[in-house]
Parts: structure tokens; C-alpha cells; sequence
């Protein structure tokens, strides 16, 4: 159960960061970066660069369920959960879900299989 929460808590943060939003702020958010390739691109370079500062240890479990080396997780996360975000994929029903670890997240966990 404890690996769960800390898989819960990596893919929050690579989401938004540890924000915390309303649904209103959230679907602000979303229809910037759906309808904004500009603020869609600084969204996903600001979310890798916060990844790339994660140690190895934390991230090492959500890149063996995305099936991807620790080198090229902090990239392939950010783009497919903001990609999946902007495209309305990811909704706000799901971003609360990812602060509550008992919840239901295999919607996301596919998404970060790039399924």
C-alpha cells in the first residue's frame, strides 16, 4: 500500500505540480493549454524540469510501470499527462482522485503507458 500512495503522489506532481485546484481553476487551466500550443509547450518543458530534479529513487517505480528508462521518464510522463490534460483526457474528477491513494487511477496509469 505504501508503494501505491508514493506512485499517487509522483504522477499528482508531475500533473500539476502539487497544486491544489477548484474545478473552475482546472477547466481554466485545461482550455489555456488545449486551445495554447505556446502554453502547452512551457507547461510541459517547466514539468520535466521539476522531474529532472526528483531524486531517481522517487520516480523509479512510476517509469517501471510506464516501461520507460529513468533517463527519458521526466520527458514521456509530462508530455503524455499534459498532452492528455490539454485534450480533455485527464479531467478534474481525476485530478482529484491522484491526492487520494485508495482511489481508482488506472485511467491515468494508462495514460502513462501511452495507452
Amino acid at each position: 500500500m505504501k508503494s501505491a500512495v508514493r506512485f499517487t503522489a509522483v504522477i499528482g506532481a508531475a500533473l500539476l505540480a502539487g497544486c491544489s485546484m477548484t474545478e473552475g481553476e482546472f477547466n481554466n487551466m485545461q482550455a489555456t493549454i488545449g486551445g495554447s500550443p505556446a502554453v502547452k509547450r512551457q507547461v510541459i518543458a517547466d514539468c520535466i524540469a521539476r522531474q529532472k530534479r526528483k531524486p531517481p529513487s522517487e520516480i523509479k517505480e512510476v517509469a517501471l510501470v510506464m516501461n520507460v528508462s529513468l533517463s527519458n521518464f521526466p520527458e514521456i510522463a509530462c508530455k503524455r499527462l499534459w498532452n492528455a490534460t490539454a485534450a480533455g483526457r485527464i479531467t478534474y474528477a481525476d485530478y482529484v482522485k491522484l491526492s487520494q491513494p485508495s482511489a481508482d487511477s488506472s485511467k491515468v496509469i494508462r495514460i502513462l503507458q501511452g495507452r
